[in-house]
């Protein structure tokens, strides 16, 4: 069977920090469990196939859209495709894969099409309703994505398969299988297809990159139920992990064929076994002692402790991100993050006498969050600034679909899922006034928040450490990231020189 996937162009905000892109590690996993099945795989990559090319989004003047044009990505659909498969991630892409998928349906109307990712498994129903799709797969999607090809083969119907929900072709009804558990054995999984993806376009990723970068996964899921956070409903909160020396073996591969130096781990919950990571280390200690490597998304501080930080350290891991998310144990407590600020606050010092690169992440505007407890967040916010921690970054509380705050704001008062709504999900990162979930914060006064936090650890650590205003400049000008914060001000600097603000 011929499968064509497809990653549909991204919508980076005009006045966002954060662009959501990188290259599709998870279809490069699928795209390769597909090919080991005997399936003939096809990967159209609309961003990384015209990643220079950036043009007004129709449907919302606060995004750009980045990549291939819709006409382009149905010509390079092979007719002859068997099942197409499209991927959305994000909630804010929502409205462009749904255009999407009613464009191909126009031209391909008798070739199944199915969309997965975190947007799909979190509001299948909305799916399946507002576009012409066949099916959703839900969470993790290589052996269902496989499961569907064969059935579609050999005539079988949907409903056998475990970890999808369909619509009947008659009379328009959606169903939901049974749940399908999590693939046990993450070493049973080949390396990611990157050649049928055009990795080496991509120049941004999630962490900072100073050379030759791979993206890669040691590990799936988080067994942390944080209820902002839709990682329960993708991954259903169960962690595994790869063995260290297959990892590394992977990280060879591209060491000795595409001459590769960093490695960017995408992670979502990475820092949760000490012996595993310990391990890791000293794997790749004893391969290659040269490389760097980072996990960027932002770990938890459990694990680390001098002698941790040191043997990261030595190993090639310069670069360490928490995600504290707030100061105050009340809204901790909220979210269901189990975090211990003593805790933390060790993990963040002996990550920096070890000499690492340290930022943090933090929320405000959480729905139960008061004033009183964002003054708790700017006091750690100072004292990470007093212990000369590199960077943090503060993002405004959205509503995910998928997650028990979601849910639990539903049950209160019902969420309209619009076109809006979607949108909405990106400004985390929103460099400009954006939606509060809060009822005593209105958009400006919490954007007025984010950027007084910001302020506070900026103006104390550039006065501890006055060389690191020109170095970030001299870096800049040098196209060299060391940092997160350098990261994102070569987007935004990207966006001025495209005209796009």
């Amino acid at each position: 069977m011929r499968v064509t996937l497809i990653n549909p162009p991204a919508l980076p905000g005009r006045f966002h920090y954060s662009a959501f892109c990188h290259p599709p590690l998870g279809l490069a996993y699928l795209a390769a469990f597909l090919r080991r099945h005997g399936h003939t795989v096809d990967v159209i990559d609309a961003v990384g196939e015209a990643i220079d090319r950036f043009v007004p989004y129709p449907l919302s003047r606060r995004f750009l859209r980045q990549g291939l044009a819709t006409e382009d990505i149905l010509r390079r659909i092979d007719p002859k495709s068997d099942l197409i498969g499209v991927s959305c991630m994000f909630s804010h892409t929502w409205p462009l894969v749904r255009d999407l998928v009613r464009q191909i349906r126009k031209v391909l109307p008798d070739v199944p099409v199915i969309a997965g990712g975190e947007h799909p498994t979190a509001l299948f129903d909305l799916c399946l309703r507002q576009a012409p799709l066949d099916a959703c797969v839900l969470g993790e999607g290589e052996e269902t994505l496989v499961e569907i090809a064969d059935a579609l083969e050999t005539g079988r119907p949907l409903a056998a398969i475990a970890g999808i929900a369909w619509k009947d072709p008659d009379t328009g009804e959606i169903h939901q299988t049974v749940d399908r558990p999590p693939i046990a054995e993450l070493d049973s999984l080949p390396f990611p297809a990157w050649d049928l993806i055009p990795w080496k376009a991509y120049k941004l990723y999630v962490g900072p990159a100073q050379a030759r970068t791979m993206t890669m996964l040691a590990s799936r899921g988080c067994p942390h139920g944080c209820v902002f956070c839709s990682a329960p409903a993708m991954w259903k909160g169960v962690w595994r992990k790869r063995r260290p020396e297959a990892i590394v073996r992977e990280m060879s591969a591209y060491v000795s064929i595409e001459h590769i130096t960093e490695f960017q781990f995408l992670d979502i919950s990475p820092l949760i076994s000490r012996e595993w990571i310990r391990d890791l280390c000293r794997t790749i200690l004893a391969r290659h002692p040269g490389i760097r490597w980072q996990m960027p998304v932002g770990g938890r501080p459990e694990v680390m402790d001098d002698d941790m930080a040191e043997m990261m350290l030595r190993s090639g891991c310069r670069h360490i991100q928490f995600a504290p998310e707030s100061g105050s144990p009340a809204v901790l407590a909220a979210m269901n993050k189990h975090l211990d600020l003593d805790r933390f606050r060790q993990a963040v010092v002996a990550a920096k006498k070890a000499g690492m690169i340290v930022s943090a992440l933090f929320v405000i505007g959480y729905p139960t969050e008061t004033i009183k407890d964002i003054r708790r967040t700017y006091r750690l916010i100072r004292w990470l600034a007093q212990r000369d921690v590199d960077e943090i970054a503060i993002s405004s509380f959205v509503l995910l679909p998928g997650t028990r705050a979601f849910a639990d704001a539903s049950a209160i008062r019902p969420v309209p899922v619009d076109d809006d709504f979607c949108y909405q999900t990106a400004d985390a990162t929103a460099l400009v006034p954006s939606a509060s979930w809060n009822p005593l914060l209105g958009k400006n006064r919490l954007l007025l928040l984010k950027w007084t936090g910001l302020i506070q650890f900026h103006a104390i650590s550039l006065f501890r450490h006055p060389s690191r205003l020109p170095r970030m400049i001299s870096n800049l000008m040098r196209g060299r990231q060391e940092t997160k914060t350098e990261r994102v001000l070569t987007e935004i600097i990207e966006k001025f020189r495209r005209r796009s603000f």
